[in-house]
């Protein structure tokens, strides 16, 4: 019987191991990271400016099933009705940046940028040992 149930965990357990694509994906996710913010620093000083993402909330009006309202000449909740949804929306808001720190960050991120990739190279390597292409 405790031989069953390990082998029936067995499937469960194997689904459960690190895998070769998730070992590859956090050797390089730092790398990614940077490019993103690289790539972003860059658009910043070729605009002039940043922009901010800035989250702001309206209403929207929707059709809904059922007021809710039970009372004398009403019904039991059932019907249509108007209500009001509060919707988190985003817009991007332009931001003054110092030209001079937008550089030396861009200067920052390639130097750590070159340095992740040869920290990358080497967990790259070690995936591939632990987890041979097959």
């Amino acid at each position: 019987m405790r031989h069953l149930i390990l082998l029936l965990a067995l499937p469960a357990l194997v689904a459960c191991a690190p895998t070769r694509q998730t070992c590859l994906k956090a050797a390089t996710q730092d790398v990614a990271v940077v490019d993103r913010l690289i790539l972003e620093t860059q658009e910043n000083l070729s605009r002039g400016y940043a922009l901010d993402r800035e989250a702001y909330v309206t209403s929207t009006v929707d059709l809904c099933v059922g007021s809710g309202r039970v009372g004398y000449g009403r019904g039991m909740g059932v019907g249509w009705s108007y209500c009001n949804t509060p919707t988190t929306r985003y817009r991007d808001r332009p931001v003054a940046i110092d030209r001079a720190a937008e550089q030396r960050k861009l200067k920052e991120l390639q130097q750590t940028r070159a340095r992740l990739v040869k920290e990358s190279e080497a967990a790259l390597q070690q995936c591939n040992l632990r987890y041979p292409a097959g």
